[in-house]
């Protein structure tokens, strides 16, 4: 999504900085993006009518960012708190704008030589400016089994 055109009432108003997800991490809050002379500005999620593969649609006017913006999901643990990772994207439903996943990076050298991973069950517990994302994992599954 970062860099994609964003097109609000049929006319060219900008590109995307970043998406921002609701708190709780399951669906898309808004989008920031930068246009003109005016520097960042935010669009809630209601005035996003598409979200396609070339461009963003919108309709109405920007606004101000709101103060909490800046939130994003960063850390990634399992349940008895050992940390997997970090958190380098989500990935959207194009029509509802929901977290179908989150793709997970556990570093630079895993990154090379086993790729990275997405998650779909998740919870999200917001500490301040950002979400600390807890997973359950396989092993996990196993013993519950």
């Amino acid at each position: 999504m970062i860099g994609m055109p964003v097109v609000m009432n049929g006319k060219p108003a900008g590109s995307v900085l970043r998406g921002v997800l609701t708190e709780d991490g399951r669906s898309l809050r808004g989008i920031v993006m930068r246009g003109g002379l005016k520097g960042a500005r935010w669009v809630p999620r209601e005035q996003i009518t598409l979200i396609g593969h070339l461009s963003i649609i919108g309709e109405g006017d920007s606004r101000r960012l709101p103060k909490d913006a800046d939130y994003h999901l960063f850390r990634v643990s399992d349940a008895e708190g050992a940390r997997l990772g970090i958190v380098t994207d989500a990935l959207l439903h194009e029509e509802t704008m929901r977290v179908a996943a989150l793709e997970i990076s556990a570093g630079p050298v895993d990154d090379l030589t086993e790729g990275r991973w997405y998650a779909t069950a998740f919870t999200v517990r917001p500490i301040g400016g950002t979400g600390h994302v807890t997973i359950q994992t396989e092993a996990e599954e196993v013993k519950t089994e």
